[in-house]
């Protein structure tokens, strides 16, 4: 870091000469003007431009032929000081490294690693004080109550309750919905919901799925005028969202190509009766997991983590950068750094393009990336490419996936190609990114096999 450095000394006139100056300047040095220094005594002027000495602790240190020294550090206050004393008033943030004052509420340290210090804005992402008791929690597991505090799950339901539409804290007892679901006085009055049942149907193929993993989905609408007529005749599930004007339909847990059917008979009563999607509706996929272990799961999310730019692709430009399924914050380091998948899990947004806490609550990866759909072939071919890419990920190393995905977009779709193998469903999905003016590569055509007879997607 180049220093410029004030004169300590006045190089005026030079008398009663006692040696030269160690510093080269050539001049003779007089007992006004003289530093001693590990080099040798030297004058002012030349002290100033070979050494730099710190404001507080007072040490001189020698700076190399570009006026640069390793020892000394800028701070925040734009004041340099040696190496020491930089440490004794700054701290890195060990998340995002930038460089904060060790005093006051600039630094925070991580409940998760004593040792770790963070700055408030990385601390705050990942924690929050309970109003109440005051107790360090996870700010995913935040509660919000009235006027705006904030509080831990305990703290929590001590006294309310939260509305299952909305998300707002109720007190205990005050409301209540179908089922004794607790509603707040907003959304009781739309609350014309029923759960989801067992799924009675057994699967007997899976050569359009292409997977034997369980898979359920959730479709939200904007219009759906007749999804009463629903009640009691399907084991689909019928939600109130606050997020679109419609309903959200919730699949019990399917499996196989008789699932894929259910999603069909349920599209086409659907577009029957006319009901529509919007930009408000997203469709949210759940793979199971429970046949995978910390490991397993790490190395999926990591490939998927890898791969995000590419799935970004197949959806529209406004559900891409939709709040409701945003970009992880969590990067490839952050995973490979992951000691168990639950601890990323846990630190972890839900509102995300890969909800992984959606593991701690139904032990399945939910996939929030699509926009709202009521067409079964498209449903059918999204479940079925993520079921794909699970079971080829997740017995991949690290450096695996490294090498089969590469670094773009193109080298990652070669990846997909390569690990799905499917060239029907990969074709289906060419084609929908290409009608989002998409191109995955000049030369899919030539570098794919010729299309098989499997997949949704003929």
């Amino acid at each position: 870091m180049p220093i410029t450095q004030l004169y300590l000394f006045d190089a005026g006139p030079q008398t009663a000469p006692a040696q030269d100056c160690a510093g080269g300047c050539g001049c003779a040095l007089t007992e006004d003007n003289t530093v001693p220094t590990s080099d040798g005594p030297m004058c002012g002027r030349c002290f100033n431009d070979l050494f730099f000495v710190c404001p507080d602790c007072g040490e001189a240190f020698g700076l190399d032929e570009w006026g640069d020294i390793d020892t000394i550090r800028a701070g925040p206050d734009h004041v340099v000081r040696c190496q020491e004393c930089h440490n004794n008033h700054f701290i890195t943030c060990a998340r995002c490294t930038r460089v904060i004052p060790r005093e006051g509420n600039a630094s925070r340290v991580s409940p998760r690693n004593r040792n770790q210090i963070l700055c408030s804005d990385c601390w705050e992402s990942g924690w929050f004080e309970c109003s109440s008791c005051g107790e360090v929690t996870d700010r995913n597991l935040r509660h919000d109550g009235p006027e705006c505090i904030s509080l831990c799950p305990d703290c929590f339901t001590e006294e309310y309750v939260a509305c299952i539409a909305c998300g707002q804290a109720i007190e205990l007892g005050s409301a209540s919905g179908p089922d004794n679901d607790p509603y707040c006085s907003g959304c009781v009055g739309r609350a014309e919901t029923w759960k989801v049942q067992p799924w009675t149907g057994v699967a007997t193929s899976y050569d359009r799925v292409g997977s034997r993993r369980c898979f359920g989905v959730e479709l939200e609408t904007c219009e759906c005028g007749d999804f009463r007529h629903l009640h009691g005749k399907t084991e689909w599930g019928c939600v109130y969202e606050c997020s679109t004007q419609g309903r959200e339909l919730v699949s019990p847990i399917l499996e196989g190509d008789e699932g894929f059917d259910a999603i069909s008979d349920i599209c086409d009563f659907a577009n029957d009766h006319n009901w529509t999607t919007d930009a408000s509706c997203g469709l949210h996929v759940h793979l199971d997991a429970r046949d995978l272990s910390s490991d397993q799961l790490l190395r999926v999310v990591y490939a998927y983590r890898k791969s995000y730019m590419l799935w970004k692709k197949f959806v529209t430009r406004g559900r891409a950068g939709n709040s409701m399924c945003g970009t992880p914050q969590y990067s490839c380091a952050d995973v490979k750094a992951a000691e168990h998948f639950e601890d990323l899990a846990e630190t972890s947004d839900r509102f995300e393009f890969l909800n992984l806490r959606a593991y701690i609550c139904h032990s399945s990866i939910e996939i929030r990336l699509y926009h709202g759909s009521l067409n079964a072939r498209e449903i059918c071919n999204w479940v079925a490419i993520h079921a794909r890419f699970i079971d080829a990920t997740k017995d991949m190393t690290f450096d695996d996936i490294d090498t089969a995905f590469g670094h773009t977009v193109v080298t990652v779709w070669q990846g997909i190609v390569d690990v799905i193998g499917d060239p029907k469903l990969l074709d289906y999905w060419r084609r929908k990114a290409a009608q989002r003016n998409n191109t995955l590569t000049a030369h899919w055509d030539q570098e794919t096999p010729a299309p098989t007879t499997t997949g949704i997607t003929a």
